[in-house]
């Protein structure tokens, strides 16, 4: 598979490479136009405080543009790995925050450590210096909420509700902090700089929340049909009024909204289960998630909904002799609309599919890929936790013996292998392709958690977005010794 095959398969969008030179530039522009601004710096300890506050308040404003609703940032690297650096981004972003005032106050703390908090308490308390305090404990609410909600059992609904409008009230609280306080909020150049980031970041708010709910709810589409394909797992078909409504490619998402009447933040991402050869209808198969999903079974035909899409680059590539797809639950929805466009299109490449699940009941869309099998030279090894009887079904959980028979005979460098399912399978199924020898650019995978994961390729993501980061720190110490 060859690196133009990988490109020409994805949608369009900015190259990780690119995205991580805009957003070096974007992070650092109020650092430079401080520096062209003239100012004499005062102490490299005050210009690194001074660096902090600056780089913490650029770096907020570009958490407003790596939410993962935009396709042209993260069409090509995939939301998950978009959402996995925000939520790095967020934590480093309130590290930084908290250090930018003690910077200036290392001295003092190496001399007398208890005047040092004395005079630091005295600072916190300071009327011009109120909204820099009330943002630092906005930024605390913020990232601390957002880092406990999956494990608190937090409602989606209600965090994506005061998610975005507190991310809002923080923003002011920065940009009023910003543009009153520091050796540099009155320069020209600096106060543009700040301007432009805030103008920013309310612009992605009007198009998430404004423009993108006015589109979606023009699009016609409705329900055409529920029903259960799996335990507490339902097939939706939608419709379009015409098939020029949509376009997208197999494997790729959209943001499904029932409720004409719901907010602008009860849209949820779901995975497109079908082939684009099925428009103008779509489907979509989703599991109960003790969220609004618990609902879905009851939803009647003819219900409006308003989609946003499509998303991702999770997309079969067109090189390679063989396909290896591993899946796990409901991972398996963009799989099928892969195998379903491979059919289509009269693909006559080797395909395997490794579906694991708790119990036979519970494995979405088989009945659906086992008919593919006719129009593909398709293997399908099925794997549950439950007892089943053998041949049909193996017992146990994915582990690195069914990858490594899933893999057997299939040339390593001529495959391409996609993955999608559980955090933890996607890990062992990942580890243990990249050591039968598949090159890691021949692997795709998605993450429904966007979460930290623990596979060599998930902390190769992982470091390069600390590289970015740790980059951005450097010039703001470049900036404090100048």
């Amino acid at each position: 598979m060859a690196p133009s095959d990988r490109a020409a398969a994805r949608r369009s969008g900015i190259s990780g490479k690119a995205l991580a030179i805009v957003y070096l530039i974007a992070a650092e522009a109020p650092l430079f136009a401080a520096w062209a601004s003239g100012i004499e710096p005062e102490s490299r300890w005050s210009e690194l405080g001074a660096g902090l506050a600056m780089i913490s308040g650029a770096m907020f404003f570009l958490q407003f543009w790596s939410s993962g609703r935009f396709e042209t940032l993260s069409g090509r690297v995939g939301i998950d790995r978009t959402m996995g650096f925000h939520r790095i981004a967020a934590v480093v972003t309130l590290l930084i925050a908290f250090a930018h005032p003690l910077a200036p106050l290392v001295p003092a703390f190496i001399d007398d450590p208890q005047g040092a908090l004395v005079l630091l308490s005295q600072m916190l308390v300071r009327p011009r210096l109120l909204s820099g305090a009330l943002s630092l404990t906005g930024l605390v609410v913020l990232v601390g909420f957002a880092l406990l909600r999956t494990r608190r059992g937090v409602r989606y609904e209600f965090w994506r509700a005061t998610h975005g409008p507190l991310a809002i009230v923080v923003a002011g609280l920065i940009l009023h902090h910003a543009l009153t306080n520091g050796d540099y909020s009155s320069a020209p150049l600096p106060e543009a700089v700040w301007l432009l980031l805030g103008g920013g970041a309310l612009l992605t708010l009007f198009s998430t929340y404004a423009v993108r709910p006015w589109r979606m709810w023009r699009q016609g589409w409705v329900v055409e049909s529920v029903e259960p394909t799996a335990d507490h797992i339902w097939q939706i078909i939608l419709r379009a009024p015409q098939r020029r409504a949509f376009r997208f490619r197999a494997g790729q998402f959209l943001w499904l909204t029932i409720a004409p009447n719901s907010p602008p933040f009860h849209d949820h991402p779901f995975s497109i289960a079908s082939s684009p050869q099925m428009l103008p209808k779509l489907r979509l198969i989703i599991r109960e998630a003790g969220d609004c999903t618990n609902a879905f079974g009851a939803i009647e035909p003819g219900r409006r909904v308003a989609i946003d899409g499509p998303h991702g680059g999770f997309i079969l590539p067109s090189g390679g002799a063989h396909v290896v797809m591993i899946a796990g639950g409901v991972g398996v929805a963009p799989l099928v609309g892969i195998l379903e466009e491979a059919a289509d299109s009269g693909d006559a490449r080797a395909f395997r599919l490794l579906y694991a699940g708790r119990t036979p009941g519970s494995l979405a869309g088989l009945r659906l890929i086992e008919s593919l099998s006719g129009r593909l030279d398709l293997r399908i090894v099925k794997v549950v936790e439950a007892f089943a009887e053998p041949p049909v079904f193996e017992q146990g959980r994915i582990d690195r013996r069914h990858i490594e028979e899933i893999l057997s005979g299939v040339p390593p460098e001529e495959t391409c292998c996609l993955v999608c399912g559980p955090a933890e399978m996607m890990e062992i199924a990942i580890d243990t392709l990249l050591d039968r020898g598949v090159p890691a650019e021949h692997i795709l995978y998605e993450r429904f958690d966007y979460a930290a994961g623990r596979s060599a390729l998930d902390k190769r993501r992982r470091n390069q977005g600390f590289v970015v980061i740790a980059t951005v720190l450097a010039v703001a110490a470049a900036f404090a010794l100048r």
